[in-house]
Parts: C-alpha cells; structure tokens; sequence
C-alpha cells in the first residue's frame, strides 16, 4: 500500500467527489483518508438494517448531547477519563448509545 502526502489540494474534502465515484474522502483528527468502496447490488439483509437503525439513532442522540452545552461537558469528562479510549466526546457519547442499542452495555 503506498502513503501519499495529498494534505494541501485535499483539505477539508469529505465524501466522494462525484455521485458515480468509488472513492471516498474522510477527515479524523486532522487527518485526510481516502478509500475505495464498491456498492453492494444486493439487498440489505435484516440484520443489516438492524445495525443501520442502531447506528443513526446512536448518531442523532450522540449529536443532541452535544448541542446542549451540559451533557456535552458531562461527555467530555466521560472522554477525558477514557484513558484514550475516546478522542472525542461526540464518539464516547455515540459509542454508549450504540452499546445500550446494541446489550452491549
């Protein structure tokens, strides 16, 4: 695999470039990574769907934590404390939503 240094026409880009692309552009802690994805053609399966729904509702409460300014500040102690396990306090409160959907917990 070759690592290519593509910081300056790169920055800030996310998500793919064309609808029809296959290459997919992400920004994680000030970093561009870049992937190549092939749709699947078949239909998702039931479990599929479940992990799908567990995933956007975990999204959406994670997000409404951190738009009120004190279960945001509760979530970055959370992260603060995880001894590096969080980063963030959006992927700490996201990852306790999943795990409580998912009986992780």
């Amino acid at each position: 695999m070759a690592k290519f240094n593509l910081a300056a026409p790169f920055e800030g880009v996310s998500g793919k470039l064309d609808k029809d692309d296959k290459l997919v552009f992400s920004q994680r802690y000030g970093e561009t990574y870049a992937w190549e994805v092939e749709p699947s053609k078949k239909a998702p399966t039931a479990a599929q769907l479940a992990v799908q729904e567990r995933f956007a509702t975990a999204t959406a409460q994670a997000a409404a934590d951190m738009a009120d300014p004190e279960k945001k500040a509760e979530w970055k102690e959370v992260a603060a404390n995880s001894n590096g396990k969080y980063k963030t306090p959006r992927g700490a409160a996201f990852a306790s939503y999943y795990n409580k959907a998912s009986g992780i917990e």
